[in-house]
């Protein structure tokens, strides 16, 4: 049975798609070609979700352990396997469901600073047409009167509690099995974080990936025919991905993304939200031993 041996947890919009990239350059590495299967959340999952990116999901989301294998079958000469799928920190199944199936995986974790983390991805679906309301502040509001709890991606309270999501997984895997990092850490020293990363996986840590891309970024598309195609065209873009070169997509979103318009996140906003979060961070700096007292 091909399982992976580790997975890219996550956080959301924290650099998990330039890690994801770097781990897919590795020549011991064979990285899942389907970014956000979500087989582990969705395995046994309802289905019954609402929202306008509900259409993209259904293209992608995996929830069958024979569809998921397939998506190893081009494996060759790879030391180990890996997947990513973001939501898995996040989602409260997911940590049983890994356990079930690969109870010795290695976990990836990125971590960025979490009022940081949610407007950024608040940015990222206005980028893709997926978030509706222009007012982040609103768009907060809704989730937390629950307006939003059918929706998948719609929601950025809940995915910037890493103490909380943290734990369940310390339930049930062993820490030494947890290799968590900052998006800080990628930020300042992008070589030593991949050698990190490759070191745990028991991997050629000598080897370089190529560090140079873009990746991800949000904003607004300025263009408005190019915006259009962007938000119109989720589903053509979940189908062709597997089949097209990682660095001719990222070259591709590049190009597209050369020129967005940036979102202002407020700074009294930023306080707020980072209020919201202080508990769970206080926590989270004892839980991994790092000095966060800058995300306050």
């Amino acid at each position: 049975m091909t399982m992976p041996d580790f997975l890219l947890l996550g956080a959301a919009k924290a650099g998990s798609t330039t890690l994801q990239y770097v781990l897919s350059q590795h020549p011991q590495i064979f990285m899942c070609p389907v970014k956000e299967s979500g087989f582990f959340w969705a395995y046994g999952e309802d289905q019954n979700f609402e929202g306008a990116d509900i259409e993209k999901f259904k293209h992608r989301i995996v929830n069958k352990i024979d569809h998921y294998q397939a998506l190893f079958a081009d494996i060759t000469t790879e030391k180990v396997i890996g997947e990513a799928s973001v939501r898995y920190l996040s989602h409260p199944k997911s940590p049983k469901n890994i356990h079930h199936f690969i109870p010795n995986a290695r976990l990836l974790v990125i971590l960025r600073q979490p009022a940081d983390r949610a407007f950024s991805s608040f940015s990222h679906n206005l980028r893709d047409g997926i978030e509706t309301n222009e007012d982040f502040a609103t768009a907060l509001l809704e989730e937390r009167q629950g307006l939003r709890d059918r929706w998948v991606s719609r929601k950025y309270l809940a995915k910037g509690r890493y103490f909380e999501n943290l734990s369940r997984y310390l339930e049930m895997f062993d820490q030494d099995q947890l290799h968590i990092s900052l998006f800080d850490d990628l930020k300042s020293n992008p070589l030593d974080f991949a050698k990190r990363i490759f070191n745990f996986l028991d991997v050629d840590d000598s080897f370089v990936p190529d560090m140079s891309h873009r990746h991800n970024a949000s904003g607004i598309i300025r263009n408005p025919i190019l915006r259009f195609l962007w938000t119109r065209s989720g589903k053509l873009r979940v189908a062709i991905r597997p089949l097209m070169p990682q660095k001719t997509g990222h070259h591709l979103f590049e190009w597209l993304s050369r020129d967005l318009k940036r979102t202002t996140f407020s700074v009294e906003l930023r306080r707020e939200l980072t209020e919201y979060y202080r508990q769970d961070i206080e926590q989270l700096q004892d839980l991994i031993d790092r000095d966060l007292s800058n995300w306050l």
